[in-house]
């Protein structure tokens, strides 16, 4: 499924027309600030990232922190896209200066007085989001089940190999984040992960340079 903005097949002219609908709000935080926390439930609003980086973690029951996703402008995120388990904190924490638009969720879901396509598109698009996040987030606790670091490593490369991501001819693929970054969402040690990585090498699983990938086996 391709991934899915929230204002996608929406004009900017139309955007201007919609926004009194959605009592939208604005507000800045700094790097390393919390800018939202949540747990699974009836959603009270949405937040879009307009610009900077953000990271999602879930404080489970246990009291351990799990790296979930990665935010960049456009990303949106919510209780909306929680999956729907007990004792599970979201955690939404600002990695760079950034600047979030929140938007009231029933000004979404309420159709306007004129029942403008534009704004059943955004809806479309909203549940669209919602139905991705579900399965990326499905798709990371599962991966995180995973009993050894081979495991998860394959299972996450296999993932973005046959998602949207750009492949070069002989299938190269760039995952979209940094190897500490994918040592933290695959929870574990990063030496660890780097020295399992070389034994893949030179098993001929895969073939690696630093976030380029391409997979043999």
């Amino acid at each position: 499924m391709e991934k899915r903005n929230i204002l996608d097949n929406i004009s900017d002219t139309s955007l201007r027309l919609m926004g009194p609908c959605f009592n939208p709000g604005q507000k800045s935080f700094k790097a390393g600030e919390t800018i939202l926390t949540y747990q699974a439930g009836v959603p009270d609003s949405i937040a879009v990232l307009e610009s900077g980086s953000a990271k999602l973690y879930i404080l489970t029951e246990d009291g351990d922190m799990l790296l979930m996703e990665t935010y960049g402008k456009g990303d949106i995120f919510g209780e909306l896209f929680a999956l729907p388990l007990e004792n599970f904190e979201y955690i939404v924490t600002a990695t760079s200066d950034c600047s979030v638009m929140f938007v009231d969720y029933n000004h979404i879901i309420e159709p306007c007085e004129n029942l403008c396509k534009h704004h059943s598109q955004l809806i479309s698009n909203l549940f669209i989001l919602a139905a991705q996040k579900s399965q990326e987030l499905s798709l990371h606790l599962s991966i995180l089940h995973q009993g050894t670091i081979r495991a998860k490593l394959l299972t996450y490369l296999r993932y973005i190999s046959n998602g949207p991501v750009e492949k070069k001819k002989d299938g190269t693929f760039t995952i979209p984040i940094s190897l500490a970054e994918l040592a933290e969402y695959l929870s574990v040690d990063r030496s660890a992960m780097m020295r399992e990585l070389k034994v893949m090498r030179n098993e001929g699983l895969l073939e690696s340079n630093r976030r380029e990938f391409k997979l043999l086996s």
